[in-house]
């Protein structure tokens, strides 16, 4: 741990000594949202990484947040399973969520980051910490906004990005919009795929039966009716096919179809001191699995999702603000696994929120949801946020949080359990803000105890059902950096920068979970000049164990994997990129036997029309 504290405060004096001048805009990537009164949580950090970072990473989701974020992830080989670890949880303890709803699937209770395409999306926001008083179900690690923004008073506006690298693999992402001052509607298409045959690094064998390729569309609509009244639909349609790679040269080729629909329409309200949002949704969650691809045979699931969700917020004076919401949601679903069955959720939440002084606000929000399977707990967050100076900002929030069995923890014909408890977790957090003109450092420490820890476990005779089992304690300290800097005329460099260490134990044993890494450090520097510029990636994450004993012979080790950069602005409509990723052709995976590509290339072509 001494070389990783040893580099942070190298990289905390290197962004001092650049915070002197006035920031520039060309090179805004990442930065932290710290502004009070806007959104519905006023005294929690979010991470926000925009439209410039979405062009330059890879379009899964697990790219963008592994280079990126705090958050660990374990990664099937490139392009397949990949599976969240954020602050030691696990990845049915993080939640995804779509303009709002969450998409988190009601068969697994994850997300798959792989099947979530980035250029779908204007904006990704990335919120630590327990959030299921806003966030509902999953947040007791942490959520991911996928926002779509809809434009007004821009006309036509056309992008084309395009891809292609190694391993055949290309990617098309199409976007146009138009807007007056009344009405906005922007359209996406998305296309990637690869044969994703890439060589294992240092051994010359091949990844087999790897390859994929995926359709995303995206809708965002909106026209203002009035002063007070504006009406949005935001629309997604998502169609998957994978071939699983081989963990091994005698196992069977499989593979797996995606096919998940969301459409949302929500009428917004605001008139003096009285705003509101009202929302309907319906989403689809459907997957195929073939066990053989030369077989038949195949497994399937699907499950509808219908849900209402109104939220409102009342200003009681210029400094008071009292919430309220109401959810309905109304799951129903199907597979070859389980027979028909439906569930219904409903929850209802209230909060107050106070600044004070004009250097301090404190809040304080409640959720109780019902539901006809399990008894769900009484939930609370409670923040406080103390501005010391311009400089330092105090940050405080605690919370309770849970996460609800899904439908093959409960359902599974012959092995689902329908007396299953949700996981309940208890968290607490503080957080240092640092700011001065164009450079900011957030230093965070937390805790969070996880009660009724919800597993697949053998049973005596060998067959697995779920169980609620063990408690497990997570704790740690983060850091997130971020600095935009002139250096001297026409030269501009961007800086950031994150690291987490974490300890995610079980209370009996005081063992580490499994692939939860105790370090994880990332950082990107972008330099500018005129046409030119070039940027850097690097993510070095410590080792794992993959056995529940800790045993220092079951171990995957650290790695660190570099991507570097380099775009031309031939016009000012285009660009053109070329990327090295991997560059030092690292040998590593973050599971065992699941080998990543080594040293590949890529070249991109971005018009703005």
């Amino acid at each position: 741990m001494k070389n990783y504290l040893i580099l942070l405060l190298c990289l905390c004096f290197y962004s001092t000594t650049f915070a002197q001048q006035k920031p520039i805009e060309q090179l805004e990537v990442v930065y932290l949202e710290n502004n009070p009164l806007r959104d519905s949580v006023y005294t929690s950090n979010q991470l926000i990484l925009n439209d410039s970072i979405l062009k330059r990473s890879q379009a899964s989701l697990t790219q963008l947040l592994n280079f990126n974020s705090t958050i660990y992830f374990k990664e099937n080989g490139l392009g397949m399973v990949a599976s969240p670890s954020f602050r030691g949880t696990t990845a049915q303890q993080t939640a995804v969520l779509w303009n709002g709803i969450s998409i988190n699937s009601q068969t697994t209770g994850q997300t798959d980051f792989n099947t979530v395409t980035t250029r779908g999306y204007d904006k990704v926001i990335v919120k630590p910490g327990g959030g299921s008083v806003v966030d509902g179900s999953n947040s007791i690690g942490g959520s991911i906004y996928l926002e779509n923004e809809i434009p007004y008073n821009h006309n036509f506006e056309n992008n084309v990005f395009m891809q292609y690298g190694s391993f055949n693999t290309y990617g098309l992402h199409v976007k146009s919009s138009y807007s007056n001052k009344k009405t906005g509607i922007s359209v996406g298409l998305s296309k990637n795929a690869s044969d994703n045959d890439y060589k294992y690094p240092k051994t010359g064998v091949k990844n087999k039966n790897g390859h994929y390729k995926n359709t995303n569309i995206s809708l965002a609509a909106g026209t203002k009716l009035n002063k007070q009244h504006e009406l949005q639909w935001f629309a997604n349609i998502y169609d998957s096919r994978r071939n699983f790679s081989l963990p091994n040269p005698y196992a069977l080729p499989n593979k797996y179809y995606d096919f998940n629909t969301r459409s949302l329409l929500n009428w917004k309200y605001h008139k003096r001191r009285f705003s509101s949002s009202a929302k309907v949704a319906v989403l689809t969650d459907r997957y195929t699995y073939y066990p053989n691809v030369n077989y038949w045979y195949h497994s399937k699931a699907k499950v509808e999702t219908y849900l209402f969700k109104y939220d409102a917020d009342y200003r009681l004076s210029k400094n008071m603000l009292l919430t309220g919401g109401l959810n309905l949601t109304r799951n129903q679903g199907s597979g070859t696994n389980f027979s028909q069955s439906e569930r219904h959720i409903g929850a209802a939440a209230l909060g107050f929120k106070h600044q004070a002084t004009p250097s301090f606000i404190y809040e304080v929000m409640l959720r109780q949801e019902v539901n006809e399977h399990f008894d769900s707990p009484f939930l609370y967050r409670i923040g406080l946020q103390k501005e010391f100076s311009e400089v330092y900002t105090l940050k405080f929030n605690t919370s309770k949080n849970y996460r609800i069995p899904t439908y093959n923890d409960l359902y599974w014909n012959g092995l689902g359990n329908p007396d299953l408890k949700p996981e309940t977790s208890y968290g607490v957090e503080i957080s240092n803000l640092f700011s001065y003109k164009n450079y900011s450092l957030n230093l965070t420490a937390y805790y969070n105890k996880i009660e009724d820890l919800l597993r697949w476990t053998p049973s005596a005779s060998g067959i697995w059902r779920p169980e609620n089992t063990n408690n497990v304690q997570t704790y740690g300290l983060e850091a997130i950096l971020s600095l935009t800097q002139s250096l001297w005329d026409k030269h501009f460099v961007n800086f950031n920068a994150t690291y987490a260490y974490t300890i995610s134990e079980n209370t009996e044993t005081k063992k580490q979970l499994i692939y939860v890494p105790k370090h994880k450090l990332t950082w990107s520097l972008s330099y500018a000049y005129k046409k030119i510029n070039a940027y850097y990636q690097y993510i070095n994450t410590g080792e794992v164990f993959h056995t529940t004993d800790n045993s220092k012979y079951y171990t995957i080790g650290s790695y660190m994997v570099g991507n570097l950069g380099l775009e031309y602005k031939l016009k000012q409509q285009l660009t053109i990129g070329v990327q090295a990723l991997n560059v030092w052709n690292e040998k590593y995976e973050s599971v065992l036997n699941r080998p990543m590509p080594g040293r590949n290339y890529t070249i991109y072509l971005n018009l703005n029309i």
